[in-house]
């Protein structure tokens, strides 16, 4: 047979989507260019700072990746991978905080991995500070050529440009979670085409297939080439079956990937349902959440917004996904004028003054987000009301990588500080 039915053109149009959008996510977090912004905030580092060299790396995998440099004479760090806990950079992607040294070769309270790449460049003084919100996702460098002091003005401002750095981070992060959601909405969206189309087609293929071979019984000839025809559409079937559960899997139960999709989902529901726009921020990396605390979260954006539906007469809904320290949130930002029901917080009683009430599915939900160790808020002032709901992250077990890990963990026993300027910290590149 040749050619394609209606169907089939369907299926083959949809995973031709497919194949663009997966495409169109890698276009769209190229243009957020988080490597242009640091090349801008090292040559920043130098001009405006009076730091002879800049660098920047981001976490790939478990090492820190020194992509970005600036002021640089030759190439021996360029690129340099550099493990988590070692060297001044390692340092500071393990423990999240500033490092300073004053006397590169000198200290007494690193690693020198990287004397010889160091030596090379010439650097004397240098200081590390972090790039994200929460985890670490990169370290930013500056660097004198002599032994100059780094004072607490210089870190300062060095801060002030990491900031900018993590929120070009968060905002590639965010754009690349909202593309895979994209991605995997569009998977389960072919999954149920392929279904309903295909397996529709090959099962009326083959009750075709049994009266041909009832009919056709006293020719063997023709009961032989239907028993072929039947095998291949065996085989077929098998093969549809194996491919819709592939497209409809998720890669694992703790994939980030779920969540993200999961309120994307919600929020896109919506706003087919009410008609009123609704848009989903996801604010830096999704972490890595266990079925039951993702569930509550998205338990928890269904329900504010069937509140928002029934009750807020809004114009316009936010959503958010954000991770701390040690939390994860989301948040329901409706600009309506709330639902003056039951208060969650205030276990079934009426709601006070500055606090927006709820539906009645609000508590119960409470309890839930509660026993995770947990919180569920509601707020309305003149601008419209908020529900955020936060759970925390896992904690690791006791000997897991990077329980416990300090200092001097880092170290194997207490360190003791350079003079200043080392006294900030004490440290490895």
């Amino acid at each position: 047979m040749s050619g394609h039915s209606g169907n089939e053109q369907d299926v083959l149009e949809a995973l031709d989507l497919l194949l663009h959008l997966d495409t169109e996510r890698t276009r769209r977090i190229s243009l957020l260019d988080t490597h242009a912004v640091l090349r801008a905030l090292t040559d920043r580092i130098r001009h405006e700072h009076g730091f002879d060299v800049a660098l920047a790396g981001l976490i790939e995998d478990r090492d820190l990746v020194l992509r970005i440099w600036s002021g640089t004479h030759h190439d021996t760090l360029h690129d340099l991978s550099v493990p988590l806990g070692l060297g001044l950079g390692g340092r500071v992607a393990a423990v999240g905080s500033p490092v300073v040294v004053g006397d590169y070769f000198g200290s007494h309270h690193i690693t020198h991995d990287f004397d010889a790449q160091v030596r090379r460049e010439g650097v004397a003084g240098m200081v590390g500070l972090p790039i994200g919100s929460g985890t670490t996702r990169g370290v930013i460098y500056g660097a004198h050529r002599d032994a100059a002091k780094i004072g607490d003005n210089a870190v300062d401002a060095l801060g002030r440009l990491t900031r900018l750095a993590t929120l070009a981070v968060d905002v590639a992060d965010g754009a690349a979670t909202l593309a895979d959601s994209s991605v995997a909405a569009e998977r389960r969206r072919i999954a149920e085409s392929l279904h309903d189309s295909v397996g529709a087609m090959l099962f009326g293929i083959g009750s075709s297939l049994r009266r041909l071979q009832t009919e056709a019984r006293e020719t063997p000839s023709v009961t032989r080439q239907l028993a072929r025809v039947e095998q291949q559409l065996s085989l077929a079937s098998s093969s549809l079956r194996e491919s819709v559960s592939r497209l409809r899997e998720t890669r694992s139960d703790r994939d980030p990937g779920r969540l993200a999709a999961g309120v994307a989902e919600s929020v896109r529901c919506f706003e087919l349902r009410t008609g009123v726009t609704a848009g989903f921020v996801p604010v830096g990396r999704t972490p890595d959440l266990d079925p039951e605390r993702a569930a509550v979260l998205v338990r928890a954006v269904d329900e504010a917004l069937l509140n928002v539906e029934k009750h807020a007469r809004a114009r316009s809904v936010v959503v958010t996904l954000a991770c701390s320290d040690d939390r994860v949130s989301v948040a329901v930002m409706d600009d309506g004028v709330g639902c003056p029901t039951v208060d969650p917080a205030a276990d079934g009683r009426s709601g006070s003054p500055g606090t927006a009430a709820t539906g009645a599915g609000l508590p119960g939900l409470r309890t839930r987000v509660q026993r995770l160790g947990g919180s569920l808020r509601l707020l309305r002032d003149e601008d419209g009301t908020t529900l955020r709901c936060d759970v925390p992250l896992p904690q690791p077990a006791a000997g897991a990588p990077g329980a416990g890990e300090g200092p001097a963990a880092l170290h194997g026993g207490d360190a003791a500080p350079d003079a200043a300027p080392d006294a900030a910290a004490a440290t490895n590149l």
